[in-house]
């Protein structure tokens, strides 16, 4: 089964050092990639490349990248990342759009997220809202804090 890779995931595993309690997060990044299972977020490619601090760091964040299947934020996901952004709210919180757009994709993709971004935990925690229903679709990978 396919895994969606969040931004959180990845930096964690690129970081030369991090955190000890990351280092599961880290390994299954790892694991994800080396068996062909990572799926990324056109959102979260476009993240790590903002991100980046220089031609080198990019140029392999590049190389990183060609080797991985990009998911677009069609219309699907976009109707989904509102409906969940919608119910956050509703719920009294605010998740930002790049997380909602990165949690629609897995909805959508019904495969788990691998993360250590607390926002998508906080999503599942939701108490009520228009779609309460809608988190409860996301599921995170077991490595996943």
């Amino acid at each position: 089964m396919a895994t969606v890779l969040d931004t959180s995931a990845l930096v964690v595993l690129i970081r030369r050092s991090r955190p000890p309690e990351l280092e599961p997060v880290a390994d299954a990044a790892r694991g994800e990639l080396e068996a062909g299972r990572a799926l990324l977020s056109a959102v979260t490619a476009a993240e790590l490349l903002a991100g980046s601090s220089g031609e080198s760091a990019r140029g392999s964040l590049l190389e990183l990248l060609e080797g991985l299947p990009v998911v677009d934020a069609g219309r699907e996901v976009a109707q989904l990342a509102g409906r969940m952004g919608a119910a956050a709210r509703q719920a009294g919180t605010t998740i930002p759009m790049p997380d909602l757009l990165i949690a629609a994709t897995a909805v959508w993709l019904e495969v788990p997220l691998l993360t250590c971004d607390s926002d998508f935990r906080r999503g599942i925690e939701l108490n009520g809202g228009m779609e309460p229903g809608l988190w409860s679709k996301l599921r995170l990978h077991a490595a996943s804090p």
